[in-house]
């Protein structure tokens, strides 16, 4: 029987925006008296099965984010038990919380499924582990027993979020870097019904709330302690939507901006949101201005009336652009998700979503990314597509067919045409985001944008946005006005088109590096830094593009 201080976790995810998830059950676990260590997953088995062999932890933890990821989490796993790795194996994330079954027969060598929010239920497994107990009784857990996966019932979710100990960041140096940047989260769980979403589902399935909210004082000395200790300047909300439930949620948030304000964080640092259109008004905006709030990840996701209410979106399309309106005046650099299209799009209703990108954000203001909706697992829209018989694909990688053939074709052209563009992190949406903070970012010492710097800026955004949707415009035109058997995507005047943007994508990348490079130099920085052109960050592979899309658009190209 080992001694509960003897007990010890190896914590495996991604890394990208401080995995907060992984650094909540790491301060958890080593509060509880456990031991506990966070690393990189990695794709290749061998440099986690050589730290398991030197660490020898008693419990192997992976965040499983992505579902297309569960092949490949369960290559790490096979690797580790056959080097003999004994180590209870369990897994996290909203994937296997919903789809638990389908992960533990598919992946062998896991023990146990931790089912939603974590950190009680891995306490409570690793303190049975310590003791030699069985542990197959714990509320939270997903197992096999005698051939059978079995799920206990769920844990109560945690009421007061101040109970949490803050995540354990002290593997992080924020300071070493050319903007500090720390994730951080004010509360968890969203209120909306989207129906491709599961935030709610995760955690309306353990009762409770849906949306718990840290109190503002616990948020802010957060952040006092990440700035004053740890040299963060610029934190990245990681709530699912920062202005949700109406009035409760904008006093909340202006006390958060009061807060930081009178800790002396206000000037010296700065930070960004998620919303939703309709909860942008202009009072809370400036207050949280005030405080340092310099950009805003809007939930846009579809400019078309139908498209809206198959999305069960709750919104006008009004609702955005009155938002935007709101979002430029204050000087707020902005970017949003956009679906051009989902499972019920006509071509009418994608034309109208090209129309309204163009009304939206034709000026430059924000780049203009689009994907379509993807079935994940937990979804409302998942369901509705099985109902019907239309879901397609894998557990891991779950598809559909547009209603109208036709759009099939266009959605195989729009991956071939801007897959780059759209997907890929050195692609022009991700730069030019990240740029489009900068020139909005206001910190002293740091390499303040000219009004000129930023109005070219604009400029070349506008351009890549113009280019795209009338490419996207042209093509529709033309697949809506061929007969369906004589569309080539890879020939005539669709590949005459691709070559178009391709060729704008091409010279606007130069432009744009010829920008950075000039506004670095002009303010002292004679090296570019590759992090300051991902400053939002973003996971690779991105949730808003199958790996069966990308690798179709790769052999295609």
């Amino acid at each position: 029987m080992m001694e509960r201080s003897a007990c010890s976790i190896l914590l495996i995810g991604f890394q990208d925006q401080d995995n907060l998830g992984l650094r909540y059950l790491l301060s958890s676990v080593r509060q509880a008296g456990f031991a506990g260590r966070i690393e990189t997953y990695s794709a290749d088995p061998e440099p986690i099965v050589d730290l398991v062999e030197r660490y020898r932890p008693d419990v192997i933890g992976f965040s499983l984010i992505f579902q297309y990821m569960s092949p490949a989490f369960g290559k790490v796993i096979q690797a580790l038990r056959e080097q003999g790795c004994r180590a209870h194996i369990t897994i996290g994330g909203h994937y296997p919380s919903f789809d638990y079954g389908e992960v533990l027969q598919r992946i062998p060598g896991a023990d146990s499924i931790v089912r939603f929010e974590g950190e009680a239920t891995l306490i409570a497994l690793m303190d049975k582990l310590s003791r030699g107990e069985d542990w197959r009784d714990l509320a939270g857990i997903a197992y096999r027993h005698d051939g059978t996966i079995l799920s206990n019932p769920l844990r109560p979710a945690i009421e007061d979020l101040d109970e949490l100990p803050f995540p354990d960041r002290s593997d992080i140096d924020y300071r070493g870097k050319d903007l500090a940047t720390a994730s951080i989260l004010g509360s968890r769980g969203c209120p909306w019904d989207c129906s491709f979403c599961s935030i709610r589902p995760f955690y309306e399935a353990q009762g409770g709330k849906l949306r718990r909210l840290r109190s503002p004082a616990s948020v802010v000395e957060e952040m006092r302690q990440l700035h004053f200790e740890q040299g963060a300047r610029i934190f990245l909300f990681q709530d699912d939507d920062f202005l949700a439930t109406g009035r409760r949620a904008r006093s909340w948030a202006e006390g958060l901006a009061e807060g930081v304000i009178t800790a002396g964080l206000a000037g010296r640092t700065a930070f960004k949101i998620s919303c939703r259109s309709d909860e942008i008004k202009y009072e809370t905006m400036a207050r949280l201005v005030a405080a340092g709030l310099t950009h805003v990840y809007m939930g846009v996701e579809n400019g078309d009336e139908e498209g809206l209410i198959n999305l069960n979106k709750m919104l006008k399309p009004h609702h955005h652009l009155e938002a935007g309106e709101i979002l430029r005046s204050l000087g707020l650099s902005f970017d949003f998700g956009f679906m051009l299209l989902e499972p019920y799009s006509t071509i009418a209703s994608v034309r109208n979503n090209i129309a309204f990108l163009d009304r939206f954000v034709g000026d430059g203001w924000s780049v203009a990314g689009f994907c379509r909706t993807l079935p994940y697992a937990g979804t409302p829209l998942k369901r509705r597509l099985e109902e019907e018989g239309r879901l397609l694909g894998t557990p891991f990688e779950p598809d559909y067919n547009f209603l109208d053939p036709k759009l099939d074709i266009f959605y195989n052209w729009m991956l071939l045409t801007f897959r780059e563009r759209n997907f890929d992190n050195e692609g022009l949406v991700e730069i030019l985001r990240a740029l489009m903070f900068e020139a909005q970012l206001n910190l002293p010492g740091f390499r303040n944008f000219r009004a000129s710097d930023r109005a070219r800026l604009q400029s070349i955004t506008a351009r890549c946005n113009g280019h795209a949707l009338y490419c996207l415009s042209a093509a529709l035109d033309y697949i809506e006005a061929t007969p369906l058997d004589r569309i080539e995507i890879g020939s005539g005047y669709l590949a005459r088109l691709t070559a178009h943007e391709l060729e704008q994508e091409r010279r606007l990348k130069v432009e744009v590096n010829q920008f950075y490079w000039t506004t670095r130099t002009s303010r002292g920085s004679a090296e570019p830094d590759s992090e300051a052109l991902r400053l939002l960050g973003a996971f690779e592979n991105s949730w808003t593009v199958s790996p069966r899309d990308l690798r179709m658009a790769q052999n295609a190209s």
